[in-house]
């Protein structure tokens, strides 16, 4: 029988890294953090993502998630990640339950980004910031647990070979740092969580 989604978070919980994690950034990358928010959607957790527009000045009109550079006054990448996520998304901390913290994901253009695994309520409404945000939408889990979806590119980043990665989802290509993110979560649920089949429905 597979699990609950609420069982599911419960694993998943226990699997990821404290939420208030921090730790000391790599010489040469910048600290930034976000919010990867799920919901319980028709009996199946589900990742909220979202597109950004082509006014903003990098990244223009790809998937993201919520997120950006830490501020001084961020007290951990938590802090970040739920500022951000209000910012652009209009997400109310206050709605938000930290699930925990994935293994930091540092970047070409340069950041240390720490992803922040989050609950927040099914019927969430988003406040997009218009300048940054053209739209959200969601996608099964489930999906990112197709490894055989995924395309795959070396490149070479401070000095070490790794891979980027691509996905697709309806209309969306899916790559970078989000898709990587994607991945691991999915992996971390796939390899943490024993007995649960992501892609079976009960």
């Amino acid at each position: 029988m597979p699990l609950t989604p609420e069982a599911l978070l419960r694993l998943l919980r226990q699997a990821l890294l404290p939420a208030n994690v921090d730790e000391p950034v790599p010489a040469g990358l910048r600290a930034a953090a976000v919010l990867v928010p799920l919901r319980i959607v028709s009996g199946e957790i589900h990742v909220v993502l979202a597109r950004r527009t082509e006014e903003v000045p990098h990244h223009k009109g790809q998937i993201c998630f919520p997120g950006g550079s830490r501020d001084p006054s961020d007290a951990d990448p938590s802090a970040t990640a739920l500022r951000e996520a209000e910012e652009e998304m209009g997400i109310s901390p206050a709605a938000v339950d930290l699930l925990g913290a994935m293994a930091a994901v540092p970047t070409v253009t340069g950041f240390y980004i720490r992803p922040i695994v989050a609950l927040i309520p099914p019927d969430s409404r988003f406040r997009l910031a218009s300048f940054e945000m053209a739209e959200t939408f969601d996608a099964p889990l489930s999906h990112f647990s197709r490894f055989d979806l995924y395309r795959t590119a070396p490149h070479d980043f401070m000095g070490e070979t790794s891979r980027l990665y691509f996905l697709d989802y309806g209309p969306h290509v899916i790559w970078g740092a989000t898709a990587k993110i994607l991945h691991d979560l999915a992996e971390l649920v796939v390899h943490n969580i024993k007995d649960y089949d992501l892609n079976s429905r009960g």
